[in-house]
């Protein structure tokens, strides 16, 4: 089991990469922010199959979610939770910054694996591994309303 487990941890995961609406990673102070993950096409993402050979024997090595932290950037987090979020008005993971700037935001992933030795059943590996995405910059801006007169 020691070598699975050595064999998990050097999986190539595909990394998580966070995207915001309002869309281009631009939003007002006090206005609900929409978040959602997207898989990087490199690495192996949830359901898919690493295949490798271990001291000559065939090992598949399945990753499987156990869950998300979204950081927002201004010592916020929410999670941990399975949801890859989504758009407005459905979306479920949101945030609503209260000061202007500019906010590092990413998601961290836990993966667990199951893993089948030369075509046997899958079996769960007794362990996990926490992957961090990559940072998106946030700009967080104020709008202030002005009344005029005709």
């Amino acid at each position: 089991m020691a070598d699975i487990k050595a064999q998990f941890m050097r999986t190539p995961w595909a990394k998580p990469q966070i995207s915001s609406q309002p869309a281009g990673n631009t939003t007002l102070v006090n206005l609900t922010t929409f978040y959602k993950v997207n898989w990087t096409p490199a690495g192996f993402a949830p359901g898919e199959v690493d295949r490798s050979v271990l001291r000559g024997i065939p090992v598949r090595i399945r990753p499987k979610l156990v869950g998300f932290t979204y950081v927002f950037g201004d010592g916020s987090t929410y999670g941990p939770t399975t949801s890859t979020g989504g758009v407005y008005p459905d979306g479920d993971v949101k945030h609503i910054y209260r000061a202007k700037g500019e906010f590092p935001v990413r998601v961290n992933t836990t993966f667990g694996a199951d893993f089948s030795l030369d075509g046997t059943a899958w079996d769960e590996i007794p362990s996990t591994v926490t992957v961090p995405g990559p940072a998106t910059a946030v700009t967080v801006r104020e709008a202030k309303g002005v009344l005029v007169s005709r």
